[in-house]
């Protein structure tokens, strides 16, 4: 019996000590998505829209695209790099999470790819209206949030000319789609009803005039930027 004992004592110790070093919240409850990211330098920062889509998908157990999500902050990969998912609840109270910052190339990419789902339409049907779809960013209020949030757009392109990122050329080549775009309503303001919106020819028309806008924002762009519209 006194063996039996200190066996389940050493087993309930082991569990308990896996449990406090890698499931214990390390901070209370806060605001904001379920994980964090770990940089290189060991920063903390709060992920993209892209990025909460990715990990909020649904994975097969032995897919080699599933995320790589680590309960302990100074776990490092194979290659002994730190970097990698966390939950938020996992990092250390002494390390700030913060708001990343776009700086003007990851800006300019995210704008032009956002561009380019908001002017395809085949391609929104293809993904908005998918059954098996678990991305939550194929929607359509999703890739209205990703232009006009994201990019910090909601109030016009003032600021971003001002700072440098869109030059006057480039936003008056698509001037007149960003006015009807921002000034959209969906059928009986019902955001979700992707079929009715990919129908509705206010929709349809806007998505034709992108194209065409895009197409005269092109030149304008530099090589790199022009190749991700391939």
């Amino acid at each position: 019996m006194t063996i039996f004992l200190w066996i389940l004592g050493v087993i309930i110790l082991i569990i308990l000590s896996v449990y406090l070093l890698y499931f214990v919240p390390l901070r209370k409850t806060e605001d904001g998505f379920e994980y964090v990211h770990v940089e290189e330098n060991g920063t903390v920062r709060e992920l993209s829209r892209e990025e909460k889509g990715y990990l909020k998908e649904t994975f097969d157990p032995a897919d080699g695209a599933r995320p790589y999500i680590k309960s302990r902050y100074e776990s490092k990969t194979p290659d002994g790099k730190i970097h990698g998912y966390i939950p938020r609840n996992r990092v250390p109270k002494r390390i700030e999470i913060i708001e990343p910052k776009m700086e003007t190339e990851t800006w300019r990419r995210t704008w032009v790819l956002v561009i380019k789902d908001l002017t395809n339409l085949d391609y929104q049907k293809r993904t908005w209206l998918d059954p098996n779809n678990t991305n939550p960013y194929y929607s359509f209020v999703e890739f209205m949030c990703s232009y006009f949030d994201d990019l910090d757009l909601s109030d016009g392109y003032e600021k971003p000319i001002k700072n440098g990122l869109v030059t006057q050329k480039e936003y008056e080549s698509i001037s007149e789609w960003n006015k009807l775009l921002s000034e959209y309503d969906s059928p009986n303001n019902n955001d979700y009803d992707h079929k009715a919106i990919l129908n509705d020819k206010k929709w349809i028309n806007i998505v034709d005039l992108g194209k065409e806008s895009l197409g005269n924002l092109k030149p304008n762009l530099n090589k790199f930027e022009r190749g991700l519209l391939i």
